[in-house]
């Protein structure tokens, strides 16, 4: 989301997040959407993130058309188009996002990618955001990857989707995941808002 600090669609599906659960969001960067799950009441909330430019050197052809496109269009943002100058802001919006949850006992912030995160967390969900990698490899592994760790029962939500009968909206990349996932899951899915999107672990 490096053109916006703020997620415009997330609190569509905020009447979904019950008071007292565990979830997660993949992809945070400002923390914005993070601060409206938290004031659902949620008993946990994990943060992951890596806040780190090295991720889209390998995930940018969906959504940019490749990484030095993607360098070029968000350098104003930035300060320039380098990799440092990206980093340097990323470490930036890290650190903010630190201060902004500093006295909420019940947020963990994992700044690793969400295959290292998947990899290493134990716990269950009852629910997880999925707004991280918008390519289609990068959005199906994360969608995949959340049946270890969300609970029978429990919800996937995601951002970024083609509501069908609706023009226009979604990322190409994250579109075609969620419908390879619906295909190979059988989900039903929930639509909130604009391009919010809800799958019910069966």
């Amino acid at each position: 989301m490096m053109g916006s600090q703020h997620n415009k669609d997330s609190h569509s599906i905020m009447g979904a997040i019950q008071p007292g659960t565990v979830g997660a969001e993949i992809g945070v960067w400002y923390g914005n959407t993070s601060e409206q799950f938290l004031r659902r009441g949620v008993k946990e909330l994990h943060l992951i993130d890596p806040w780190s430019v090295e991720p889209y050197k390998e995930s940018n052809a969906d959504e940019h058309g490749g990484f030095e496109k993607y360098l070029e269009r968000y350098s104003k943002i930035c300060g320039g188009n380098t990799v440092e100058h990206f980093q340097r802001y990323y470490d930036k919006v890290a650190r903010e996002v630190e201060q902004k949850f500093f006295m909420s006992p019940q947020v963990k912030i994992h700044r690793m990618t969400s295959t290292e995160w998947f990899d290493s967390f134990q716990g269950k969900l009852d629910w997880i955001y999925v707004d991280g990698d918008h390519s289609y490899e990068g959005c199906l592994r994360d969608l995949r990857d959340c049946l270890k760790v969300v609970k029978q029962g429990g919800i996937i939500f995601g951002d970024d989707f083609r509501h069908p009968g609706k023009p226009g909206g979604g990322k190409p990349g994250v579109v075609k995941a969620v419908k390879e996932f619906m295909e190979e899951t059988g989900f039903e899915p929930t639509y909130y808002g604009n391009q919010q999107f809800g799958l019910k672990i069966a």
